[in-house]
């Protein structure tokens, strides 16, 4: 199960730094800007509708990068107020930038944080973007500190999160209620097991 794990988070590593560059890029560059959020549009349109967001709820966006499309989307859509959290100073910087650049800071707040320790109690929707890590801990953390009726998105791939999914340990954890299937990316609705 650690060489499992350890595979698992590397391979989210090295699509974090692959798309750290990219959303950089579309922070700096309105070509990159129109080009990514028009190739994540599809799948974060359809994500959206199943997480069924109300525009009262308060939602989390773990991992939300540079260019932080969930976010936008999420806060454009649904009319809810987002919380972004990247673990990356400079991300953090130029997602701040993007969100005053689009006129979106009535309804997004980015802060710096960590996912691991960051308090999610008062949320009602979390969504986990690809590339967060070590998502393992991540997961058993949102398990111990979230509320009960919390929706999870949680995104991967090359069945990463599936694969994790079936691990006893997980199994007690979450139970999945929603799963969209993309080549190559998976996403996950998930909530928390509640012991009676």
């Amino acid at each position: 199960m650690k060489s499992l794990r350890f595979l698992l988070n590397w391979r989210r590593f090295l699509s974090s730094s692959f798309f750290t560059m990219l959303e950089i890029l579309a922070v700096k560059i309105n070509l990159f800007d129109a080009l990514l959020t028009k190739w994540r549009k599809p799948m974060l349109s359809l994500e959206i509708q199943m997480l069924n967001i109300l525009p009262s709820e308060k939602v989390l966006h773990l991992g939300c990068g540079a260019f932080p499309s969930a976010t936008i989307f999420i806060a454009k859509q649904k009319k809810a107020h987002v919380v972004g959290i990247d673990n990356n100073y400079i991300a953090v910087k130029l997602a701040r930038s993007c969100i005053k650049k689009k006129d979106l800071s009535n309804r997004v707040t980015i802060e710096h944080g960590d996912a691991i320790y960051y308090s999610v109690l008062d949320f009602d929707v979390i969504y986990i973007a690809i590339n967060v890590w070590p998502i393992d801990k991540v997961l058993k953390h949102l398990a111990q500190t979230m509320k009960p009726t919390t929706r999870i998105l949680c995104k991967g791939s090359h069945q990463d999160i599936a694969t994790l999914l079936k691990n006893k340990e997980f199994q007690s954890l979450f139970s999945t209620y929603s799963t969209l299937e993309y080549p190559k990316i998976q996403s996950f609705i998930l909530m928390k097991k509640v012991n009676i």
